[in-house]
């Protein structure tokens, strides 16, 4: 049980990088430095993808940095727990 819900969070994460936060990523941009030069968020998020296939470390920490900041906070979770037994 405790594994299923686990994996749920992680698959969550997962889908948070992939989807959500390179939209994100691009609306703060275009906020703060001004419009993408390669189009709209869509122009973005086929970049952010032909990354990801070219195996670019920035692209792949942006989908992976959710579910990492996740996995460090269950695994600090579970060992602060574990000390109070």
């Amino acid at each position: 049980m405790k594994l299923r819900r686990n994996t749920g969070w992680l698959v969550a994460a997962l889908l948070f990088g992939a989807l959500l936060l390179p939209f994100l990523v691009y609306y703060t941009g275009t906020m703060t430095l001004g419009p993408y030069s390669h189009g709209g968020p869509l122009g973005f998020y086929g970049d952010f993808l032909a990354s990801l296939a070219r195996l670019q470390w920035s692209a792949w920490s942006l989908l992976l940095g959710p579910a990492a900041l996740l996995l460090v906070v269950r695994l600090a979770a579970g060992y602060a727990w574990a000390g109070e037994a």
